[in-house]
């Protein structure tokens, strides 16, 4: 399980990295304000349609996710010398980096080819308000379920496309132990719950933020 150890670290890493990111313009707002108060509620995410997606999707390849979903992990893997066939030499970490980095590229190919088919919007929209098992049940929907154009829910199809199939092409480069259904039934399992836990970083992040600053 080292893997799915290092995915839900890089997951981590990428939600308080992405959080922080937006928390800074309105931090630096209105100097002298009162205190926060209480998380209004958010309104429902709408029908998400962006006629520049493929250049959207290209600049993503090059993003702060896309660093965030290839460096650390590797260094992880590295360190545990995962998969021990590659080693722990330079060229042992460049292969898992370029794998990572390959599984990547692969999966938002896929995810965004999806997206473009069927219309759907994955946006994660947090909640804010309820209490904890609500707001779980929330994020949990949240992963599995997407917009339609009219608003409507459906299956997010291109979250698990993303998951297991990312996984399942870069099983043609990885040792051949990988190259199996359990394989990518694990791995991409354990992407759908990195994504999972990355919409639950989000949806409990502003709690958390709250009560460092009160402390």
């Amino acid at each position: 399980m080292k893997r799915a150890v290092s995915l839900l670290w890089v997951c981590c890493l990428a939600a308080g990295l992405l959080c922080r990111a937006q928390d800074v313009a309105p931090a630096a707002a209105q100097p002298g304000a009162a205190p926060e108060a209480a998380p209004a509620p958010v309104t429902p995410a709408q029908p998400y349609h962006n006629p520049r997606r493929f250049a959207e999707s290209v600049k993503h390849l090059f993003s702060l996710a896309a660093v965030t979903s290839t460096l650390p992990a590797a260094a992880l893997e590295q360190i545990h010398d995962w998969p021990d066939e590659w080693g722990r030499r330079s060229s042992g970490f460049a292969k898992r980096a370029g794998s990572l980095y390959g599984q990547f590229v692969i999966g938002v190919a896929i995810e965004d080819s999806i997206k473009a088919i069927d219309h759907e919007d994955t946006h994660f929209s947090r909640l804010g308000q309820g209490n904890f098992f609500r707001r779980t049940a929330h994020v949990i929907t949240c992963t599995v379920l997407a917009h339609k154009p009219d608003g409507s829910r459906m299956v997010a199809w291109s979250m698990p496309a993303n998951a297991y199939g990312s996984w399942a092409i870069a099983t043609l480069w990885s040792p051949r132990e990988f190259r199996n259904g359990a394989s990518i039934l694990e791995w991409g399992t354990a992407g759908m719950g990195a994504t999972a836990g990355l919409n639950f970083f989000r949806e409990f992040w502003p709690d958390l933020k709250s009560l460092f600053r009160r402390n």
